[in-house]
């Protein structure tokens, strides 16, 4: 049989191959873009009747199958598909070539590696805790809906359909994923995997949420701190450290022995939130805590299970989550984050009329870029009184003698 002739439907309904013989190729004597060359044709084999055209592109033959098959493609469009793709190597263009590209270009799952990769890049790392559910969202939400799709195929569809799922059960979460979401595809603009963000014209699904304004008042934190001593070492003192020295908890949690000078009382963070490097003097009842701990690892809060899924552990404690739900329910105070510590400690600071430059330093919270070009003074002794006061003031909350008044008892009595 001929291989090369008209085709028709009938013809190709009725094409089978020789016995003992895998696969044929047969060729339409009609060109489906006339005057531009190219030639349909379709392989039949055992199981399938597949359709390709062939043509040359940068001086090179070139061979592109279709997807859909016959009967499914049917002759007409075919031909019509076939058309097009020579209408676009006329263009300048190659199917076969973008085919290829495709087949090759990164997926939503090579974006997230290269996320992953940059956090070790980052001036200020991000806080283990916020790591560790940015790596949750990724294995429950992300990757199952979207890790196998390529980057260029994410349409703003897949992501408001995504987020309007988790927006029906968590409103907050969702608008949490809606950031991440936001930084994980940045990349991929500058990279020229994408044009245009396939968020940008999405907002969060969970509206805007007002700032937390949790403060404990002095009643809670007398409540509170008898069922901090009622937890393990780790989670007691990194909660009580939380109110002591108004730090961030990923912080306190990634506290190493190395960072810490008892001899100047002082602790220091080495890259921070703010990308630089943070001194925080250390009050006598904060010294006391950390000179009570056992100092047999490199971490001052150590954990051997905090692991996430295909990640080392990080050596320290990462999370209090369950925790302070336990201390909440033993103690009915209610309602409060490890970060709403960090904002009562620096009310209480305002409370004692410490100046708004020197609570904004203890938070180490970014000056305004003038301020940190002009002034290069630490203002470290002036911390330093702050935190103690804010100390003493505790102590004065839980109904013990402060530190500063022993000390002058002591002098009064000598």
């Amino acid at each position: 049989m001929d291989r090369t002739f008209r085709f028709t439907d009938a013809a190709i309904k009725a094409l089978t191959i020789p016995d003992g013989t895998a696969q044929v190729d047969f060729f339409d004597e009609i060109v489906p873009l006339p005057g531009q060359g190219g030639t349909l044709g379709i392989r039949v084999s055992r199981r399938a009747k597949a359709w390709f055209v062939l043509y040359r592109a940068n001086g090179r033959r070139r061979r592109h199958t279709f997807k859909k098959r016959y009967p499914e493609l049917s002759l007409k469009d075919a031909r019509l598909e076939a058309a097009k793709h020579l209408r676009t190597v006329h263009d300048g263009g190659d199917p076969a070539g973008i085919a290829k590209t495709h087949k090759e270009a990164p997926t939503v799952a090579d974006l997230w590696e290269a996320y992953q990769e940059s956090l070790t890049n980052r001036a200020a790392p991000k806080a283990p805790s916020t790591v560790s559910e940015e790596q949750r969202r990724w294995e429950k939400i992300i990757r199952p809906a979207l890790g196998h799709m390529k980057v260029e195929d994410v349409k703003p569809v897949h992501l408001s359909d995504l987020l309007d799922s988790v927006a029906k059960k968590a409103p907050v979460s969702a608008n949490r994923l809606h950031s991440l979401l936001q930084i994980l595809f940045q990349p991929a603009l500058a990279k020229g995997w994408i044009t245009i963000h396939p968020l940008q014209w999405i907002r969060k699904p969970g509206g805007c949420e007002p700032p937390r304004k949790r403060v404990l008042s002095d009643d809670e934190i007398r409540t509170l701190w008898p069922h901090f001593d009622d937890l393990r070492p780790n989670q007691r003192d990194i909660l009580r450290l939380g109110l002591l020295t108004a730090q961030r908890p990923g912080e306190i949690q990634a506290m190493r022995w190395a960072d810490l000078d008892f001899d100047k009382a002082l602790w220091t963070i080495p890259t921070t939130k703010s990308g630089t490097i943070h001194l925080v003097p250390l009050s006598r009842q904060v010294m006391d805590i950390l000179q009570g701990r056992e100092q047999d690892s490199p971490w001052v809060f150590p954990s051997k299970h905090n692991r996430s899924r295909g990640k080392e552990t990080t050596g320290h404690t990462t999370s209090l989550k369950e925790t302070r739900k336990r201390v909440q329910e033993k103690s009915g105070v209610t309602g409060w984050t490890s970060h709403d510590l960090r904002r009562t400690a620096r009310t209480i600071m305002s409370r004692l009329s410490i100046q708004p430059h020197i609570r904004e330093l203890v938070l180490n919270h970014s000056q305004g870029k003038i301020q940190a070009v002009y002034d290069q003074h630490d203002y470290f002794s002036e911390k330093k009184q702050a935190l103690q006061k804010l100390a003493d003031e505790i102590d004065r909350i839980l109904g013990r003698e402060t530190t500063s008044a022993k000390i002058v008892s002591l002098r009064r009595a000598g």
